[in-house]
């Protein structure tokens, strides 16, 4: 693979990235009302912990940085707070 096509790849890769944010976005909808109708605050600490371990673990698995994929997915968690904040 030449430098040109591995950068078109890299595009696409992003591409996808950002549907899968957008997919995850919506699904804030979703646990909102879900909340909203058990009377849960929008911030739910344990399933952050949750999520960020599960990536975690998922990361080294893959033989990724670790530290670089839970402050990924923390800023993910930000996104889908605001969201259900802002519904």
């Amino acid at each position: 693979m030449n430098l040109k096509s591995a950068r078109e790849e890299i595009e696409k890769i992003d591409l996808e990235i950002i549907s899968l944010i957008k997919k995850r976005e919506e699904c804030a909808h979703l646990i909102h009302n879900a909340k909203k109708a058990d009377n849960i605050s929008v911030v739910d600490k344990n399933q952050r912990e949750t999520v960020l371990k599960r990536a975690e673990e998922k990361a080294i698995t893959e033989g990724l940085n670790p530290i670089y994929v839970k402050q990924i997915f923390s800023v993910l968690i930000e996104m889908n707070e605001e969201k259900q904040k802002s519904l």
